[in-house]
């Protein structure tokens, strides 16, 4: 497994060239007059976005908690990933007025320019896809961040292919046709990271673990014999917590530490839940929060 500070500085090589490439998108798109190549310069803002996000996320996880916070400051990147999404369609609204009246009263573009820069962005994509592409399956982080520049990859492929249309064909409104196509593309963005961060907030059982795999698992110990008041949520990416009242067998109540390790490493290692409260009870002495 790659180690968090590789992990780290991969994101930070990606994080560089996507602001580069995001200013250099812009650059073109106002040279060359196409709403396409500004529209995706934005959708590259999303991608590192989602990486400023993540690194923060490595930053203020070292914090240590406090009285006041308990849980310490994991939440603070929720709180950004939410006010990342608004911003999504806003930027997405944006385009699409745009696009509306360019459909109406197509302006002249660029394409001589328009290709070149358009280019330079599709590779840009394709090696910060490459960069990640090796731990996008082992660390959810580097995942999210994977997926947001593959999505960015298609619609870069998409300018791309405009700007050749444009080079044989003055069909200028393919190039807001373009732009609508990548402004649905930053509304899902939108919707699915508004989407996750709401979970959050609401405290719901997060999409990487599902509550019947959980009982099941308590179903494995020789020494419980009901589980009731389960609750699994998300403190932040990556870090997931427990709270659950089990019953224990007569003969298992005078040791607990033992159950206690035992369960902590079974939620760890088939859950990946690392943070875990227990209440342990015995027949006559059940608890049943309201």
């Amino acid at each position: 497994m790659t180690k968090p500070k590789t992990i780290q500085k991969k994101l930070e090589i990606v994080l560089a060239i996507s602001v580069t490439i995001f200013v250099f998108q812009m650059v073109g798109g106002i040279l060359s007059n196409s709403l396409a190549l500004i529209a995706d310069s934005f959708h590259i803002l999303i991608d590192f976005s989602a990486i400023i996000i993540t690194l923060f996320a490595f930053k203020i996880a070292k914090r240590p908690a406090s009285p006041k916070l308990s849980f310490g400051f994991h939440r603070a990147e929720v709180i950004a990933a939410f006010i990342n999404g608004i911003t999504f369609f806003i930027i997405a609204a944006f385009i699409l007025f745009e696009a509306y009246h360019r459909f109406f009263e197509p302006t002249v573009v660029e394409p001589s320019i328009l290709l070149p820069f358009a280019s330079i962005g599709l590779v840009a994509n394709v090696v910060m896809a490459f960069v990640l592409k090796q731990d996008s399956t082992t660390n959810l982080n580097i995942r999210g961040s994977y997926l947001h520049v593959l999505g960015d990859l298609f619609s870069s492929i998409g300018v791309v292919i405009g700007a050749i249309i444009l080079y044989f064909v003055n069909f200028y409104v393919i190039d807001s046709i373009i732009s609508v196509g990548i402004a649905v593309l930053i509304i899902r963005s939108g919707v699915i990271l508004s989407k996750k961060t709401l979970i959050i907030f609401m405290e719901g059982t997060p999409d990487e673990i599902k509550s019947e795999d959980v009982y099941k698992e308590f179903e494995n110990f020789d020494e419980v014999t009901e589980v009731h008041d389960l609750h699994v949520w998300t403190l932040t990416s990556n870090l997931f917590a427990m709270s659950v009242h089990v019953k224990v067998k007569p003969e298992f109540l005078m040791k607990p530490n033992e159950l206690l390790k035992k369960i902590n490493q079974t939620m760890k290692e088939s859950c990946g839940i690392t943070h875990c409260t227990i209440q342990i009870e015995s027949d006559q002495d059940l608890i049943k929060p309201e």
